[in-house]
C-alpha cells in the first residue's frame, strides 16, 4: 500500500492549491464512478431506487438535482448495514476489511471499508504531518481501539510503512490497557508522534513518567472526540508540543486536518464530498451549527452516499489565509467522552461498550454508561425487546471484566437517552463530581 499512498499523497499537494471550480469537476469525476458502482452492485441502493432523481432518460446524471438524492442517516445505515455492502469490488479497490463502530450515538454500525480508502486516509494524514512540519523520518506511537487479539500489553503491534522515501514504525496498544501499561509502553518505544482520542491521552500527560521528561515529543494527534480547551492545553504541556486535531470517522474516513498556524480543520476536498445541511431543529443547535453530510469517495465496498453520521460543524466563511482552496472548520460539536474515577482514585477513560460479548447477553438499541460514584456505573438502555436481559449473569460477568477494578454495575431500562445542545449523544457521563 506504500507506493498507493505515495501516489495519493503527491497528488493531494498539487490539489490543495486548484481552483473551486476545478476542485467540483474532480470531486464529480469520483462521485460518478461511485454512484454507479452503487446503483448497479448494492441492493440498498439499486432496490430503493435512491439515484432515480440523479440519472437522465439517457442514463446521463444531473448534477442539479443532487440534492434530490435521499440522506442516508445513522439509523438507517445501521438497519440496513448487510444491504449497504456492495456484492463485488473493482479488484483496484484491495482487500476488504471489517469493522464495528458506535461512534458518539451509542448505537453499533457494522461497516466495511477497502484498501483503497485506507491509502487515501493515511496520504491526507500525511499532508497534514507536512502542514505540522514533521519531517519524513517518524516514528508513530498509536493508542486506538483494537480487535480482540490486536495491539495487547506489552509489546503492542508495529507496522511499517513507506512514506516520503522513509521507511516508517507505527506502533499500536489497545486503549483497553491500564495508564500504568500506556506510559510503560511510550517509555520502550519513545515515539516522536503519539496518537489516540484526548481523553484517554490527556490521563497520559498528566501522568507522564519521569522517564520520558527529557523526550522529544514532536507532536500529538487526537481523533474520536473533540479537543477542549482545557484538554488542549493539557496535552501541549504534558508533551511539551503542539497538538494537531482530526476529524474523522471509522466508516467513512478522515474529513479535516488541523492546521495549527491557521488555526482551523482543513476539509479533504479530494477524498470525500462534504456537504452542510442546515437543520431546522434549531432548538437543539447552535445557530451558526449544520448537520455535516459525506459521501466518501473510494469506499466501494460500502458506498456512503450522502451520508449523515450525526456530526455538527461550523464552516469558516472568512477568506482563504492562504493560496490553498480547501474549506475550513471552525469547530466541530459533541464527540466529547468523560473519563471515569476508579473506585482507588484512579481516573480511568472507559472502553465498555466496545466489548463484543454486550450485544450477546443485553438487547439494546442505544447505550450509556453513567457513573454515579465511584463504586457504581450505571448501564442506561434503550430496547423494543420483551426480555432484553438474555442471560443477567453472564452480563454482569463481561461487565466486571471491562472494568480494571470492582465497580457495581446496575442495569436502567429507560424510554431514551438524552442528546447534547449539539445533537449528539454520549456514550459515558460521569454524573459524581468526585475525583479524588
Amino acid at each position: 500500500m506504500s507506493e498507493l499512498t505515495q501516489t495519493f499523497f503527491e497528488t493531494l499537494l498539487r490539489t490543495q492549491r486548484q481552483s473551486p471550480e476545478r476542485t467540483l469537476y474532480y470531486q464529480r469525476r469520483l462521485l460518478e464512478r461511485l454512484v454507479r458502482h452503487a446503483r448497479a452492485t448494492v441492493p440498498y441502493y439499486r432496490d430503493s431506487g435512491r439515484f432515480d432523481a440523479l440519472f437522465t432518460k439517457d442514463n446521463g446524471i444531473d448534477w442539479e438535482r443532487w440534492g434530490e438524492v435521499p440522506i442516508l442517516t445513522r439509523p438507517e445505515a445501521q438497519a440496513n448495514s448487510d444491504a449497504l455492502y456492495a456484492e463485488s469490488v473493482p479488484a483496484e479497490c484491495g482487500e476488504i476489511r471489517t469493522g464495528t463502530t458506535s461512534g458518539s450515538t451509542g448505537r453499533p454500525l457494522a461497516f466495511r471499508t477497502n484498501t483503497l480508502q485506507a491509502a487515501a486516509n493515511t496520504a491526507v494524514q500525511e499532508r497534514g504531518y507536512v502542514w505540522a512540519g514533521m519531517p519524513e523520518k517518524l516514528s508513530v506511537g498509536w493508542i486506538l481501539g483494537t480487535k480482540p487479539g490486536e495491539g495487547q500489553y506489552p509489546m503492542g503491534t508495529l507496522y511499517t510503512t513507506t512514506i516520503r522515501g522513509a521507511t516508517r514504525g507505527i506502533h499500536q496498544l489497545s486503549v483497553e490497557t491500564t495508564l500504568e501499561q500506556q506510559c510503560d509502553w511510550l517509555t520502550r518505544i519513545r515515539p516522536d508522534v503519539v496518537m489516540g482520542y484526548p481523553g484517554a491521552l490527556t490521563l497520559i500527560a498528566c501522568n507522564l513518567p519521569r522517564a520520558l521528561a527529557n523526550h522529544r515529543f514532536r507532536l500529538v494527534v487526537c481523533v474520536g472526540e473533540v479537543v477542549t480547551p482545557q484538554k488542549r492545553a493539557n496535552l501541549e504541556a504534558g508533551f511539551g508540543c503542539p497538538m494537531m486535531e482530526l476529524y474523522s470517522g471509522s466508516e467513512f474516513g478522515i474529513v479535516a486536518v488541523e492546521d495549527r498556524s491557521v488555526g482551523r480543520q482543513l476539509v479533504s476536498e479530494e477524498t470525500l464530498l462534504l456537504e452542510f445541511n442546515r437543520r431546522t431543529d434549531s432548538a437543539l443547535l447552535d445557530g451558526n451549527l449544520a448537520e455535516l453530510i459525506v459521501t466518501p469517495f473510494y469506499n466501494y465496498a460500502m458506498p456512503l452516499i450522502r451520508y449523515a453520521p450525526g456530526d455538527f460543524a461550523e464552516v469558516d466563511s472568512a477568506p482563504a489565509p492562504d493560496d490553498r482552496t480547501l474549506r475550513r472548520l471552525v469547530r466541530i460539536a459533541g464527540r466529547d467522552r468523560d473519563f471515569f474515577v476508579l473506585p482507588s482514585g484512579r481516573r480511568w477513560w472507559p472502553q465498555i461498550s466496545r466489548s463484543k460479548f454486550l450485544a450477546e447477553y443485553l438487547s439494546f438499541d442505544q447505550i450509556q454508561f453513567a457513573q454515579i460514584e465511584r463504586g457504581q456505573i450505571e448501564l442506561r438502555f434503550v430496547s423494543h425487546a420483551a426480555a432484553p436481559v438474555n442471560n443477567a449473569e453472564a452480563l454482569m460477568a463481561t461487565l466486571q471484566a471491562a472494568v480494571p477494578e470492582p465497580i457495581e454495575f446496575v442495569l436502567r431500562q429507560v424510554p431514551t437517552i438524552a442528546r447534547l445542545p449539539s445533537g449528539k449523544y454520549l456514550d459515558y457521563v460521569r454524573i459524581s463530581d468526585s475525583e479524588g
